[in-house]
C-alpha cells in the first residue's frame, strides 16, 4: 500500500466546447433536442474524480502535502445519441515530482463506450440520465485506467 503522496494540482479543460458542455440528443436532422452538460465545469468535475479515485485508492495526500501532482488534461469528455448512446473520454496524465517540478510520467488514457441503439427510444424520447450516466461511466474508467496503470503506481510508490 502506498502512502498519500498524490494531489491533483490542475485540471486544464482543451475540448473544443468548454465549460459544462457534454454533448446532445440529436433529432433525424442532427439537430440537438436535448443537452447534456455536467453538473459544473468539466474541469472541476474531472478534478473532483480525479481526487475521489485517489482517496478510494489511499494515494490522496492533504493539501501541498505531496510529493507528486498530477496535472491532467481533458483532451476529450463528450456524449451524443443519434440512434445509438456514445460516449468518450480522453484525458493527458502528467505527474509532476513538486520538488523539481519536473514531469516524472505522463500517459494519455482514454474510453469510448456505446449504449444499445433503439430506434424507438431516440429524440424527444431519449433520455438524458442515461447518457448523462454512460458518460460518467466512460470518464470513471480512463481515470481507473490511469491511477490503476502499473508504471503509475511504481512512480508514485518511489520515494
Amino acid at each position: 500500500m502506498a502512502k498519500p503522496d498524490v494531489e491533483v494540482l490542475a485540471v486544464t479543460d482543451s475540448r473544443k466546447y468548454t465549460g459544462k458542455h457534454l454533448g446532445a440528443i440529436r433529432g433525424g436532422y442532427g439537430n440537438a433536442l436535448k443537452t447534456i452538460e455536467a453538473s459544473g465545469p468539466v474541469k472541476d468535475v474531472v478534478h473532483k474524480a480525479f481526487e475521489d479515485a485517489l482517496k478510494a485508492r489511499g494515494l490522496l495526500a492533504a493539501n501541498n502535502g505531496g510529493s507528486y501532482g498530477l496535472d491532467i488534461t481533458v483532451e476529450k469528455l463528450d456524449c451524443s445519441q443519434l440512434v445509438r448512446k456514445e460516449a468518450h473520454a480522453r484525458f493527458r496524465v502528467a505527474v509532476l515530482d513538486k520538488n523539481t517540478g519536473r514531469p516524472v510520467y505522463s500517459k494519455v488514457v482514454e474510453d469510448s463506450r456505446e449504449g444499445a441503439g433503439n430506434p424507438f427510444i431516440t429524440g424527444v424520447f431519449g433520455s438524458v440520465e442515461e447518457l448523462a450516466k454512460l458518460t460518467n461511466d466512460s470518464m470513471q474508467a480512463a481515470i481507473d485506467e490511469a491511477l490503476d496503470n502499473p508504471a503509475f503506481l511504481t512512480v508514485v510508490r518511489a520515494r
